[in-house]
């Protein structure tokens, strides 16, 4: 593919911050692109591409229409009978179902077109998405990560025997699939007591919200009702890695790793143990941090975070959430296949979606 005649689809919405980030780069540079919506992905509607063309994959964004169609893909029953609320928690697991037929329509539309390049592979894309296999493949290939203590919490009671059983204070229950903080539950318990802090919204009428403030539960009722409730969206449990501080504040990293080097860092700071920058946490200076702890803990975080993407595979780009232990041992915590969007973060005068743009068509230049 010629750099001056360089083509490229995006697979995403008009709509979408992502998608017009991206086509903002490609126009500063003259490039040529189309963009391929999620209904026509979903309703199979592809068109023969007759170039070589630049496939980019992107995130299906918050379309309520779009996730209902996403929904009744993957076996969710009475989809259309579903009340969709703002910040309601639905049923990951029936959406991760239908993310997962949508990516096989994508995987297939690559095949039949070998003049496609695909920068993040469906089946990254898919992996990234499941938590679980996720963070068991990364062991596999010894790669640092907290400790799953249990693969799938059954219920709230099994899941404190378990706790109990193994003189266990402190756990992160995850949901399998989700974003954006959206389920993640810290646990506590000692003498008796427990105080749960997350995202999630506990309503009168039982119905679990996502809130931009941490929430914090001691009421033992509470925190089973809130469990319980997310056991259909598949819940795993974590150890609580106790994050190295910065003026007294948690701190962990995203890590933009693109075309196999740690592109952007950006350290999230907060008062809490959950550090997304949505909720309104600090977005901090990574040289402040370097003078604080030295450049070698970053830099094996660093390091860390391509090893992930190297081991995942078929990631041209991917935000690594990496966590810097209070005793300097680094853990990557999560591997985000749309984790580029990060605003006001520049490296050489462009954002991240500018760079990315730069970094391909130079490795399209070296082939």
């Amino acid at each position: 593919m010629k750099t001056q005649n360089a083509k490229f689809l995006t697979i995403g919405n008009a709509d979408s911050r992502r998608v017009q980030f991206w086509q903002n780069a490609l126009s500063q540079e003259n490039y040529s692109y189309e963009l391929l919506s999620y209904d026509e992905v979903c309703n199979n509607v592809f068109t023969k591409i007759k170039n070589p063309t630049t496939l980019r994959i992107t995130s299906t964004g918050e379309d309520i229409e779009l996730k209902k169609k996403i929904l009744k893909i993957g076996g969710c029953p009475n989809v259309d009978d579903l009340l969709f609320q703002k910040g309601l928690i639905y049923p990951n697991r029936y959406w991760y179902r239908g993310w997962c037929v949508v990516l096989e329509k994508i995987e297939k539309f690559i095949q039949q077109n070998p003049m496609l390049h695909v920068m993040n592979t469906p089946a990254a894309i898919r992996l990234a998405f499941h938590k679980l296999n996720c963070q068991k493949l990364l062991q596999q290939k010894n790669i640092s990560t907290p400790e799953i203590i249990l693969e799938q919490v059954l219920d709230y009671d099994s899941l404190i025997l378990k706790l109990q059983s193994e003189n266990i204070r402190q756990v992160f229950i995850k949901p399998y699939h989700g974003s954006s903080a959206s389920g993640v539950m810290a646990f506590r318990q000692a003498n008796g007591k427990q105080i749960l802090y997350t995202t999630i919204e506990l309503k009168p009428d039982g119905k679990l919200f996502n809130n931009l403030r941490l929430q914090k539960y001691t009421s033992i009722s509470k925190i089973k009702t809130i469990i319980n409730s997310m056991i259909p969206s598949g819940l795993m449990v974590e150890e609580w890695i106790r994050k190295k501080k910065f003026r007294d504040k948690s701190v962990d990293l995203r890590i933009l790793v693109v075309d196999g080097k740690a592109s952007f860092v950006v350290p999230r700071m907060s008062p809490h143990f959950i550090t997304n920058l949505h909720l309104g946490n600090e977005k901090g200076k990574i040289e402040l941090l370097k003078n604080a702890w030295g450049e070698d803990l970053i830099k094996n975080a660093e390091t860390l975070a391509v090893r992930a993407v190297e081991a995942i595979g078929g990631l041209f780009y991917a935000g690594v959430d990496v966590a810097i232990s209070d005793k300097g041992v680094s853990y990557v915590l999560e591997v985000n296949a749309f984790g580029d969007m990060l605003l006001g973060v520049f490296k050489e005068g462009m954002n991240t979606y500018e760079y990315e743009l730069t970094r391909l068509m130079h490795s399209v230049r070296s082939q």
